[in-house]
C-alpha cells in the first residue's frame, strides 16, 4: 500500500501544481474581470465629462470671442470708411499747396495748375501701374502650376519645375 499509495501520490503531485496554477490563474482574472471593467468605464466617462466640459468651454469662448472679434470688425469699418475722405481730402491739400508754391514761385497761374494736374497724373498713372501688377498676380498660378505638377507625375510624365 505505502508503493501503491506512493505511486498516486507521485502521479498526483505535478498535476496539483498545475491545477493550482489554472484555479490560480481563473481566480485572478474573476477578480480582475469584476474590478478593472467597471474601474475603467468609471475613468473613461469620468475623462469623457471632462473632455465634453472643455468642448462646451471652448465653444463658448469662441462665440464670445468671435462676438467681440465681430464688434471690432465694425468700429474698424466706421474709421476706414471715416480714413478715406480724410486721405482724399490730405491729397488734395498736398497737390494745392506744391501747386501754390510752383505759382508763387513762378508767378503764373499755368504753371500753378499745371503743377497741380501733373501731381493728380502721376498718382493715376502710379495707381493705374499697380492695378495691373496686381491683376497679373491673379489667377492661382503657383496652385495650377502645382496640380500640373501633380497630374503629370500621375501620368508618369517627369514633372515639369517652375
Amino acid at each position: 500500500m505505502s508503493e501503491g499509495s506512493a505511486a498516486e501520490k507521485h502521479r498526483e503531485q505535478p498535476e496539483q501544481p498545475e491545477q493550482q496554477e489554472q484555479a490560480g490563474a481563473a481566480g485572478e482574472n474573476a477578480g480582475i474581470e469584476g474590478v478593472l471593467p467597471t474601474e475603467l468605464i468609471e475613468q473613461l466617462s469620468a475623462w469623457f465629462r471632462q473632455t465634453l466640459v472643455a468642448g462646451a468651454e471652448l465653444a463658448n469662448l469662441f462665440r464670445l470671442e468671435l462676438q467681440l472679434t465681430l464688434g471690432d470688425a465694425r468700429r474698424l469699418a466706421v474709421v476706414g470708411l471715416a480714413i478715406v475722405p480724410m486721405l482724399f481730402l490730405s491729397w488734395v491739400s498736398l497737390s494745392v499747396l506744391v501747386s501754390w508754391l510752383a505759382y508763387d514761385y513762378s508767378g503764373s497761374v499755368t504753371v500753378g495748375l499745371a503743377t497741380f494736374a501733373l501731381l493728380q497724373l502721376l498718382v493715376l498713372g502710379y495707381l493705374v501701374g499697380q492695378a495691373m501688377r496686381f491683376k497679373r498676380q491673379l489667377g492661382f498660378r503657383r496652385t495650377k502650376a502645382h496640380a500640373k505638377r501633380i497630374m503629370q507625375g500621375a501620368k508618369g510624365e517627369t514633372p515639369t519645375t517652375d
